[in-house]
């Protein structure tokens, strides 16, 4: 994602003026300067032209400055970052497979029980804790832990997504680098023919704040159980090194910018009958609430998220909560999943009341409509 500060538009310029004492004349066969005094008209020429674009460019187009550290680890991480999805599909095989290292498998271990269940048994607790440890804030935590002396800070690294897919990545390049394999940066080309990766003509729109969110589906694996470790090992390398750019892409798009509203975008492992998905959230406050300017309102929260789970397809809800109200919209995709949820709405209803005093609830058909056309040239497909 591209600040504003990053992007430095060319201006129109005016158009060069004539160089100065140059005018132009009707020839005359009959009044054609010698060789010699055309040389030097056109020397003047020249130095007159050259002094004039030397004056004006500068000041016509100004030097765009050099990249910021965000903008260059998105751009390219953006065309890195896949889903998380195939790694859990994958890692499922692996930790079966005698092909897998020791070390890896038990942090395989650890990110495929990272999985918050999708079930009317699921609790605000295990949704808090599934956001707490989507890798977002690893960074921030670590900062608050060392300011504050928290001496829980490395326990709570075992239960951070980001931390175990870096700890995985870490533990299988040794085996990368060490057998004289290609680097995770060329696997795509480098791996045995026949073996299945998920392709860049697939690839999911990277995360915008503000943008939409995608619920992904859980997907098959790629590996089989008698994949050899070379295999084995770059394809999970692959995929691992893609889940961390788009973990890398969910930090960027919850970056606080001045004037915008506060938000934090990030994606959970989800299990479903079908295997392991992935839902995306985004959870925004603002001060827009009732009251807002007068000192007597509260800042509004506002969580989006998107599940994509067989056979009722993309499901997305948008819940807005204030001073004991709350606004849910949820929206199917399929018209059996619409009608599904339509015919729980008034219980969901009942549910909310018990804790906000005004609730209305609504199901609608369809997608959520995309919000506004970002920005030119905060992302760039570089496939194409």
């Amino acid at each position: 994602m591209v600040a504003s500060a990053d992007i430095s538009p060319i201006g129109a310029t005016s158009a060069i003026p004539p160089a100065a004492g140059v005018g132009v004349a009707a020839v005359n066969a009959a009044t054609l300067r010698p060789s010699s005094d055309a040389a030097a008209i056109a020397g003047q020429l020249v130095a007159e032209v050259a002094a004039t674009l030397t004056e004006e460019l500068p000041a016509s187009l100004p030097t765009a400055p050099p990249p910021s550290a965000l903008t260059a680890m998105v751009g390219q991480a953006a065309t890195q970052q896949d889903s998380l999805a195939p790694l859990l599909a994958d890692l499922v095989v692996a930790v079966n497979s005698p092909a897998m290292p020791a070390d890896a498998r038990a942090t395989a271990a650890q990110i495929l029980a990272a999985q918050t269940p999708l079930g009317p048994d699921v609790t605000a607790e295990q949704l808090r804790s599934a956001a707490q440890g989507s890798g977002v804030f690893l960074e921030a935590g670590l900062a608050a832990a060392v300011v504050n002396g928290d001496e829980a800070a490395p326990a709570n690294l075992q239960q951070d997504l980001k931390a175990l897919l870096l700890q995985l990545s870490s533990e299988l390049a040794p085996l990368i680098e060490g057998s004289g394999l290609a680097k995770p940066t060329a696997l795509a080309t480098s791996l045995p023919r026949g073996t299945a990766l998920r392709g860049s003509t697939d690839q999911l729109e990277p995360p915008v704040g503000g943008g939409p969110t995608t619920g992904q589906p859980a997907a098959r694996p790629s590996l089989s159980p008698q994949a050899q470790t070379d295999v084995l090992v770059r394809t999970l390398q692959q995929e691992a090194q893609g889940a961390l750019a788009r973990v890398q892409l969910s930090q960027a798009a919850s970056v606080e910018r001045s004037g915008e509203t506060t938000r934090w975008m990030f994606e959970v492992p989800i299990a479903t009958p079908d295997g392991a998905g992935v839902a995306q959230f985004e959870i925004s406050r603002d001060g827009r609430g009732p009251g807002a300017g007068t000192g007597d309102g509260e800042p509004s929260w506002r969580a989006r998220f998107s599940v994509n789970v067989a056979p009722s397809g993309p499901v997305h809800a948008d819940v807005l909560l204030g001073k004991d109200r709350a606004r849910v919209t949820l929206m199917a995709e399929d018209v059996a999943a619409r009608q599904a949820l339509d015919a729980h709405r008034d219980e969901l209803a009942r549910a909310l009341g018990a804790e906000q005093a005004d609730v209305a609830v609504r199901v609608i058909g369809g997608a959520p409509p995309r919000p506004q056309q970002q920005p030119a040239g905060q992302l760039v497909d570089r496939r194409s």
